[in-house]
């Protein structure tokens, strides 16, 4: 299965995104729900999941839209969660995300994940857990199930990967032992601050999924004025070129 992160980020990402969903060159994507959608883009949304797209809530504690909600960057949040300091207003974060997403679609979220795997800190891997759901609904757990898996994603995502996995493994038993269904495997670690590296590694982790493998994607436009920090723009482009030739 293939996911695409951030829909909602910008315009001309959605744009993107509902054009390989329509082509089905990915199976998914993960909705940033505070994002300025266009009414247009999310009504499409709603028809490409009744012919069977996966619609996901991007649960996000660290990038900013409007300046109303809670976030941090994400070395202090990462900090404020393994010091146990989380702030009071981000504990209810996830559920206002949740209630939102189920205003804007009048359905809960197929599965939920985290910006930057937020959702996998310490603290918040339990918040997550109590979030709404319906029979079927799972949780993201960016853990590799093989070694070789473990491994391409060590190679191609860097050095980053380990803190992620780590932080993986001690969220997916708390979501486990609250009743989470969670995908079998996982890939798409990718160094998306070089463009160059992800046009070397992305086709190789598309090659070696199996029909078990979630994979997260991060297709999108360079030129689109909303951009995540630390993802070089011309990545997202990058992917897209990819993922609309290869599958």
């Amino acid at each position: 299965m293939l996911i695409a992160d951030d829909f909602g980020l910008g315009r001309g990402h959605d744009k993107i995104i509902l054009d390989l969903l329509e082509n089905r060159r990915i199976d998914g994507t993960s909705v940033m729900i505070d994002g300025e959608i266009d009414p247009k883009d999310l009504q499409h949304l709603c028809r490409l999941r009744e012919q069977g797209a996966a619609v996901g809530l991007h649960l996000n504690l660290t990038h900013g839209f409007s300046g109303r909600n809670f976030h941090r960057p994400l070395g202090e949040l990462l900090g404020l969660c393994i010091t146990g300091r989380l702030p009071q207003q981000a504990k209810s974060e996830f559920y206002r995300q949740a209630e939102a997403f189920r205003t804007a679609f009048g359905f809960l979220p197929d599965y939920y994940d985290g910006h930057q795997h937020c959702h996998c800190f310490p603290g918040l891997g339990r918040l997550a857990a109590a979030l709404p759901r319906e029979n079927g609904t799972w949780m993201r757990v960016p853990l590799p199930r093989t070694l070789g898996g473990l491994w391409l994603n060590l190679r191609s995502g860097g050095p980053k990967v380990t803190v992620v996995m780590a932080l993986a493994l001690f969220a997916a038993r708390t979501f486990r032992k609250t009743g989470w269904a969670t995908n079998k495997d996982f890939s798409g670690f990718l160094p998306l601050d070089r463009p160059e590296a992800v046009a070397r590694w992305l086709p190789r982790l598309l090659r070696a999924r199996t029909d078990d493998t979630l994979m997260m994607v991060h297709p999108g436009r360079a030129d689109d004025r909303s951009q995540c920090p630390g993802h070089a723009p011309q990545s997202r482009a990058v992917e897209t070129e990819i993922l609309a030739y290869q599958r």
